[in-house]
C-alpha cells in the first residue's frame, strides 16, 4: 500500500490546486470538469475525489487560500511602514483595490462566483475550516492596524476589506452587462452599460470610506 506522509499530501494538493487554477485563468468556471482537473494535474479522478469531493470544494478552497495570501500581502506592506496614519491607511486600501483587480484577476472572478455558484455544492466542513483559517489571517491584519491607529478597532478593519470584496465583486458582475460569457456582444451598442472596473471600485470605495469615516479618512 503506497501512503503519503503528510508533506506529500501537501505536495499533491498543491499540485491539484494549482491545475484548477490554470485552467480558471482561460475558461469560465461552468466549462471545466473534475476530469479535465485531474488530467491537468497528472492524477487520477479517483486521487482528485479524495481531496475534494466536488468541483465546488476545489474552487471555494482556491478562492479562500487565495484572500489569505492577499491579507498576507497587505499585512507585509503595513509592517514594512515606520508610520502609519489614518491617510496611509486609506491610501493604502484604495491602491490595494487598484493592485487586487489589475494582478490577482482570477481571483477576483473567482470570488465573483462565491455565494451564488461555489457555496450552493461545496463542502461545508471543508469551506468552514479553510474560512476560519480566513478570519484568523483577517484578524491578524486587524490587530495591526488596530495597533497603529487606536481609533480603528479590529472589526472596523475586517469590515473594510469585506466591503473592499464586495464593491469589487458587485461592479465586476455589473461590467459584463456589454458581453455575454465573456465574449463582446458586436451586434448591439451597449455603451453605458460599461464600467471602468479599477476606475469605479475605487471611487466607490473611496465615497464609503470618506462617508463612513468623515473624522478619520479626511480628503
Amino acid at each position: 500500500m503506497n501512503i503519503l506522509t503528510e508533506k506529500q499530501k501537501a505536495t499533491r494538493a498543491n499540485k491539484i490546486a494549482e491545475a484548477a487554477w490554470r485552467l480558471f485563468e482561460t475558461r469560465p468556471f461552468a466549462k471545466i470538469t473534475m476530469s479535465e482537473i485531474a488530467k491537468t494535474a497528472d492524477v487520477s479522478k479517483g486521487t482528485l475525489f479524495n481531496y475534494f469531493d466536488c468541483k465546488e470544494s476545489l474552487f471555494m478552497t482556491l478562492l479562500l487560500t487565495g484572500y489569505q495570501q492577499y491579507f498576507d500581502e497587505v499585512i507585509k506592506l503595513i509592517r514594512a511602514k515606520e508610520t502609519l496614519t489614518k491617510n496611509d491607511f486609506m491610501d493604502l486600501l484604495l491602491n490595494q483595490t487598484k493592485v487586487l483587480i489589475e494582478t490577482k484577476p482570477t481571483l477576483v472572478r473567482l470570488n465573483a462566483l462565491r455565494g451564488p455558484v461555489l457555496e450552493q455544492g461545496a463542502n461545508m466542513a471543508q469551506t468552514v475550516s479553510y474560512r476560519e483559517k480566513l478570519y484568523a489571517k483577517n484578524q491578524e491584519l486587524g490587530e495591526i492596524v488596530a495597533t497603529r491607529i487606536p481609533s480603528l478597532t479590529i472589526k472596523d478593519v475586517s469590515q473594510l476589506m469585506l466591503v473592499q470584496s464586495a464593491i469589487i465583486s458587485g461592479l465586476m458582475n455589473m461590467s459584463s452587462l456589454n458581453s455575454f460569457n465573456r465574449h463582446p456582444i458586436a451586434k448591439i451598442n451597449f455603451e453605458n452599460f460599461q464600467i471602468n472596473l479599477v476606475e469605479d471600485a475605487v471611487s466607490v470605495f473611496r465615497n464609503y470610506l470618506t462617508g463612513k469615516y468623515p473624522e478619520t479618512f479626511t480628503r
